[in-house]
């Protein structure tokens, strides 16, 4: 057996062509570097394969067999004529025609002439949706596409750069400006309209903009706390001024 290496140069070898003959709907070639040249075609709807086989050691000889439903119907020496077993011509080539880029030929073959049922030196690729890549327009619209704050908190192995306790001194301040701006103009808006309702509506709406400004402005993470606090006391307030008043 060859190494994955081997398949993947043998699957490159082979490259999709107009199906020669009448009725097949798939069509692969492959020329090794010796010379000779292989050829294999589907039939899907009727299950039928048909491998050509041109071997340039002996002067170009072509042989053919084709497999119907993973049994063999025609086995023949196409330049004379003559019906002949061909699996010792196909041996040499078995992994080649094993790394053939095309699941339901290979399976149509059933496994004959020492054949993989499976594409041999395909490699999975992973595709990402256009959303999922980063641009360069990141950073206009303040995306971070680094691991989100859920999975840092629930990750095993999450890492600081730095101590909390220093953490939490860059923020503080920031944090309670954020407090104090807001307690501050939710007291003037209740002074201005004596309407808890008012009220309720914009500390929600205050909560929503200190965390919006984190993420968009200051490039980090949301104090959820914040936030919550915000929106909590702006549910109630909103709840107090809609049912008492």
């Amino acid at each position: 057996m060859g190494s994955f290496q081997d398949y993947s140069i043998f699957r490159k070898w082979w490259k999709k062509e107009t199906p020669p003959a009448k009725g097949y709907t798939k069509s692969y070639s492959a020329t090794t570097p010796s010379g000779d040249i292989l050829q294999a075609d589907l039939n899907f709807h009727d299950k039928k394969v048909r491998l050509t086989l041109e071997i340039a050691s002996e002067n170009g000889k072509i042989y053919i067999t084709t497999i119907k439903d993973g049994e063999v119907i025609q086995e023949k020496d196409l330049s004379s004529g003559r019906m002949v077993p061909i699996y010792s011509k196909l041996a040499p080539f078995q992994e080649v025609f094993s790394c053939l880029p095309d699941p339901d030929l290979l399976n149509t073959l059933g496994g004959l002439y020492g054949i993989s049922k499976q594409p041999l030196g395909h490699v999975e690729e992973q595709t990402h949706r256009p959303w999922e890549n980063s641009t360069r327009y990141d950073h206009i619209f303040g995306i971070n596409r680094e691991k989100t704050l859920w999975q840092r908190i629930f990750s095993r192995n999450r890492k600081y750069k730095e101590p909390w306790i220093i953490r939490v001194k860059k923020r503080f301040w920031s944090e309670l400006q954020d407090l104090i701006l807001g307690a501050c103009s939710a007291l003037g808006i209740y002074y201005a309209y004596t309407d808890f309702y008012t009220l309720g509506f914009s500390l929600a709406v205050f909560g929503l903009l200190f965390g919006g400004l984190d993420w968009m402005l200051r490039k980090r993470n949301p104090l959820f706390v914040k936030v919550i606090l915000f929106m909590s006391l702006g549910s109630y307030f909103y709840y107090v001024g809609y049912t008492r008043y």
